[in-house]
């Protein structure tokens, strides 16, 4: 088996002279830059309205990293990210670095407790570019309207001439369009209805203009009969034997308690709709005090790279820290190899 090493405590905690992020440092996009390590990371000062913002940091090693800014770098500013942004993903494509991000468009906490509401919070993914990480364009929502709509990555390059993205519509699912249905609600399904997935799935669309996205289908569905759902993790990382692709798995227990953890595919570079491997165990699980903190069970890998024959993934740990493991990429690949489809 393949497993990834991970350092047994945090590679970013909350500052408490930062009150902004004293409540919460996690869900990190990382990427490498002038020969530093950038770790975009989602903050939170409170849990009044649990507001999240952007924190930047920097590194020259990827494990000792140190705040870049005393103050946010990027914070809610639009009316479709009013009550929080969140988990920003990084990608580079040619010179550009793009950011993706959920976008809350209403209020999710009230006195530590969930807001109350007559509808399920709606949510979108917005999409930043940056050159400097202190600067941003807000390009706007790229995600299917009413689609509830979470975990975009895109892929540093276009394939066969066009932009391609990795998403998780928490909407397009049997069980999801069955109870819509019943209510009488309509939500604009991209495919027969008969064909939609069991549980929320990882779905690939294609762009010219990285605004308009369209032919969107199934790129990955849940493969494990525990599986809750799925969704892109770190935005997909090319190798000479393909895209990998680290994404998280949710576990709900008998006890309630949902357990995320991560796993790992290979798809093909040319056609990224084919699934070369995909391993059936997960290579990162919540094992350390920090990964579990408040009763949270949470690995959420969100940013990574490779340097030399080293793959480094950062995650959000129990929705608290920042955390990072590691594993050699040959053997990963070789690992993979054992599991083709």
């Amino acid at each position: 088996m393949f497993t990834l090493t991970r350092q047994t405590t945090p590679v970013l905690t909350p500052d408490e002279a930062y009150p902004w992020e004293k409540e919460g440092v996690f869900n990190p996009g990382v990427t490498t830059m002038d020969e530093k390590i950038i770790m975009l990371y989602r903050a939170v000062g409170e849990r009044e309205a649990y507001i999240s913002k952007f924190g930047l940091a920097t590194s020259s090693d990827g494990i000792h990293f140190t705040r870049a800014s005393t103050e946010p770098v990027f914070v809610p500013q639009q009316a479709f990210d009013t009550w929080g942004t969140e988990d920003p993903r990084i990608t580079k494509i040619d010179e550009d670095f793009f950011v993706t991000y959920v976008a809350v468009p209403e209020r999710i906490m009230l006195n530590g407790e969930s807001f109350p509401r007559t509808t399920p919070l709606e949510t979108s993914t917005a999409l930043l570019k940056t050159h400097d990480f202190f600067s941003y364009e807000n390009l706007g929502i790229i995600s299917a309207p009413r689609s509830d709509n979470k975990d975009i990555v895109l892929f540093p390059k276009k394939i066969n001439g066009k932009y391609c993205m990795l998403h998780r519509p928490n909407r397009w699912d049997k069980g999801t369009c069955d109870r819509l249905q019943g209510e009488g609600k309509h939500v604009d399904w991209p495919c027969d209805l008969a064909h939609l997935p069991e549980k929320p799935a990882i779905w690939i669309a294609w762009s010219d203009d990285l605004k308009h996205w369209t032919d969107h289908h199934i790129f990955l569905a849940a493969l494990h009969d525990n599986d809750s759902k799925i969704g892109p993790g770190i935005p997909p990382i090319e190798t000479s034997e393909g895209w990998l692709l680290i994404y998280h798995h949710m576990e709900k227990k008998s006890s309630g308690v949902f357990v995320y953890t991560a796993y790992i595919a290979l798809f093909d570079l040319v056609d990224p709709t084919i699934c070369k491997a995909a391993l059936p165990y997960p290579i990162l699980s919540p094992q350390e005090p920090f990964e579990k903190y408040n009763g949270r069970e949470i690995v959420f890998p969100t940013g990574g790279f490779i340097k030399d024959d080293t793959l480094f993934v950062y995650y959000g740990a129990s929705d608290y820290y920042v955390g990072l493991a590691t594993g050699s990429l040959s053997e990963l690949l070789q690992e993979l190899s054992q599991y083709k489809k």
